[in-house]
């Protein structure tokens, strides 16, 4: 047996050039492992993240349900400011609930949509409820019956307003 020889556990003689095979071989599975490793860490990381987003989605629509379903009581309590006095004593604790409420949707991310008489209809923010023919160019809101909210850069609800159409005769020329 020569100096680079060596016997095996087994009994059986490895030489030099079994020795770089089994290296090489180990060095290959070393290799192989390591991708599969990079593989399923990247896969695991893809699915925490990808659980975030549908996390962050799922909140943000319950919180968008809800501010909608808020948004049904201010209404309730802006028309019975409407149509209290203001000699009657429920009147400040009305207006004070109501504050505080429109303080709570504004933290959330709730704005108004501003709409002023005479503006062009916009079908992206406002919900046309009726139409009079008038003598205008364009179609332009003559009235806002309820207003309109987005939340955070989504609407939330449309402006429903009553919008003044151009008398045909002006559409005909």
């Amino acid at each position: 047996m020569s100096v680079y020889e060596q016997q095996s556990e087994a009994g059986r003689v490895v030489s030099p050039g079994d020795c770089q095979a089994a290296l090489a071989a180990a060095e290959q599975e070393n290799v192989e492992l390591r991708n599969k490793y990079l593989r399923a860490a990247a896969s695991i990381e893809n699915t925490r993240k990808q659980a975030e987003r549908e996390t962050r989605q799922q909140i943000g629509q319950r919180l968008r349900g809800f501010c909608a379903r808020l948004l049904v009581v201010a209404d309730n309590l802006e028309r019975a400011l409407a149509h209290t006095s203001e000699d009657n004593p429920l009147r400040s604790g009305v207006q004070a609930t109501l504050q505080l409420l429109w303080a709570a949707l504004q933290q959330e991310g709730v704005s108004p949509i501003s709409v002023a008489v005479g503006a062009p209809f916009d079908p992206h923010f406002h919900e046309a409820i009726a139409a009079h023919e008038a003598d205008v160019d364009q179609e332009t809101v003559v009235e806002v019956v309820q207003t309109g909210y987005t939340f955070g850069d989504e609407l939330l609800r449309p402006a429903r307003v009553v919008v003044a159409r151009p008398t045909r005769i002006d559409t005909l020329r």
